[in-house]
């Protein structure tokens, strides 16, 4: 840890912002400017960050960042104006020590100092927004719950909570958050993230404030009078996606994807092969079922097994849990498809997992299946497009110098669709994507013992044949729908040679 004892400037403030745009921890873990001329001043280098800190006595604040990435709240990069609000700031701690954080969010929202100063209020003891998401989320996912939260409900608000550009809204105590502060959050994630994720942003941040105002007001400090998140919208529109990949394309990816299992992607150094078994395994059988990610991949092994009432077909189920439209879904897997999957699954197994794509984070005591996202984030890496090397020298685009263009694994809802349009039973699309699917039964498994677990297996395999065959003629179109899908798929695999450049890529 270095210390240098200067009056800072225009040279230490590039200097600073240079260490730790390196993403690097300088040598010692941290690197100081102690500024001569403001009492308790200093700029701190740390790791991917360069931070204005104001100590005084036993108290350490930061007041602002010179860098942090992706750049966020609170940035200051003029000496002088930190000097100024420093100045401002240990008056502020002179008064009362709580007025602190109030003061800085004063400042930052377009305040003078004086006027910040004159502004500032104690900060309250009440819930942060991620206390009262979270109470809202213990709540909504008991088991007496009256309005119950589905576990993609949950996965997709702790998403948004989690995204960078939330960082300092989490940590805020609800009372304090404004209207404008949440616009300018929903704006930055509109930009870095479109428009989808900036209406999950304000529809999550709405129901998390609502849930609070009206259940936990005394500890969330939220009241009636002032439901100012009821009228956070978004000003744009979700345009509808057209991309429908082709079967030539789809294979074609699989075939870059197979190349890389044993091959690292070009530009990288790490040597680490470019995709791996459980990615791979998921990439397939998210292709042969076009079933949505979250639930596609969120399958049990013990939901997947011979058809006893058809040896040409395998049965994959999902509670109704894991669905959009909150059904129970059963799909039939021809025989054909089944063969070409069960290596794949089996080459993805590594600690015993119930699931038939385990993530590699996963361990026996947290048993958890792959990322809704890792497909879509290995089709991004074929790109060159992925963080680690967008617009860098090395960075190939994999796809397009095979032919392909992007897509992503919800476009092949598109591409079934399409298929089975031209095959004449365009009903079978919406079969195969549970869009009509209106038998709804629990599968059940809610408390066991060791000892109930194989008799628990036969039930739900039967619960399952019975939800299959309860639907008349429902599950004829979905096998039709399937075979016809999954064997134009695993005809083009077989015989789509693959170029002489993809062949040798590297």
């Amino acid at each position: 840890m270095a210390t240098e004892r200067v009056l800072i400037g225009e040279k230490h403030i590039k200097a600073a912002i240079k260490m730790a745009q390196k993403g690097e921890a300088p040598e010692g873990g941290s690197y100081t400017y102690s500024d001569i001329r403001q009492q308790g001043l200093r700029l701190i280098v740390q790791k991917g960050r360069a931070t204005w800190m104001l100590k005084t006595g036993n108290l350490s604040k930061a007041i602002g960042y010179a860098y942090v990435h992706p750049a966020g709240e609170r940035m200051l990069l003029v000496a002088t104006d930190a000097r100024e609000l420093a100045e401002t700031a240990l008056k502020v701690i002179k008064r009362d020590p709580e007025l602190l954080e109030s003061f800085l969010v004063n400042r930052y929202s377009g305040y003078t100092n004086e006027e910040a100063l004159t502004a500032s209020k104690p900060t309250p003891k009440t819930w942060t927004l991620q206390q009262c998401a979270d109470a809202m989320i213990e709540a909504r996912t008991k088991a007496t719950a009256s309005s119950p939260l589905r576990k993609a409900s949950v996965d997709e608000i702790n998403r948004t909570l989690k995204r960078p550009e939330m960082k300092d809204l989490v940590g805020t105590v609800a009372v304090l958050l404004t209207r404008g502060e949440v616009e300018k959050v929903r704006d930055k994630i509109e930009k870095s993230s479109g428009i989808s994720a900036a209406k999950k942003c304000v529809s999550n941040i709405r129901s998390i404030l609502n849930y609070c105002c009206e259940y936990k007001s005394g500890d969330s400090g939220l009241d009636h009078k002032d439901m100012w998140w009821e009228l956070l919208k978004t000003d744009s529109k979700i345009v509808a996606r057209t991309r429908t990949p082709s079967i030539v394309d789809i294979v074609k990816t699989l075939q870059l994807a197979a190349h890389y299992l044993d091959h690292p992607l070009p530009g990288r150094v790490d040597g680490k092969h470019g995709v791996r078994d459980n990615v791979f395994a998921a990439m397939w059988w998210l292709i042969l079922t076009a079933q949505r990610t979250t639930a596609g991949l969120a399958l049990q092994k013990v939901d997947f097994y011979p058809d006893p009432k058809d040896d040409g077909y395998y049965l994959a189920a999902w509670d109704d849990t894991f669905n959009k439209n909150k059904k129970t879904h059963v799909l039939p897997i021809p025989r054909r498809a089944v063969e070409h999957m069960l290596p794949l699954i089996e080459a993805a197994q590594d600690h015993g997992s119930k699931w038939a794509f385990p993530s590699e984070r996963g361990s026996e005591d947290n048993d958890i299946c792959i990322s809704r996202t890792a497909v879509r984030q290995f089709i991004v890496r074929l790109q060159g497009r992925d963080p680690l090397m967008k617009g860098k020298d090395g960075a190939r685009d994999l796809l397009a110098e095979a032919g392909v263009l992007h897509w992503t694994p919800h476009d092949l809802r598109r591409s079934i669709t399409a298929v089975m349009d031209d095959n004449g039973i365009p009903g079978g699309a919406s079969a195969v994507l549970a869009h009509e699917v209106k038998l709804s039964e629990h599968l059940g498994e809610d408390a066991l013992t060791e000892a109930q677990r194989e008799e628990w297996a036969a039930n739900r395999m039967a619960k399952i044949t019975k939800l299959a065959y309860g639907g008349g003629t429902f599950l004829k179109l979905k096998k039709s729908a399937m075979t016809i899908w999954t064997n134009a798929v695993l005809d083009a695999w077989e015989a789509l040679k693959a170029p002489e450049d993809m062949k040798n890529a590297a």
